[in-house]
């Protein structure tokens, strides 16, 4: 077996992190929500700039990453 020196070691944990977050959220339950900003004077909405955020229905599935107590 090879062995790896801390800075390959730590970009290997790093992707293998990424990787099982990754898969955490595909199995999530999402929703897209979109919000637009409003101009100052009239306060009516600017459609032109829309902000989509995407919103986790189940956390349970995002915080359980790591496996551990996530209320701590």
């Amino acid at each position: 077996m090879n062995t790896m020196d801390n800075t390959k070691l730590m970009k290997a944990i790093g992707k293998y992190a990424f990787h099982k977050y990754l898969e955490k959220l595909v199995s999530a339950e999402l929703h897209k929500v979109t919000l637009f900003p409003c101009f100052s004077q009239t306060g009516a909405p600017n459609l032109s700039e829309p902000k989509h955020l995407l919103l986790v229905d189940d956390l349970s599935k995002i915080t359980s990453l790591n496996s551990g107590a996530f209320n701590n």
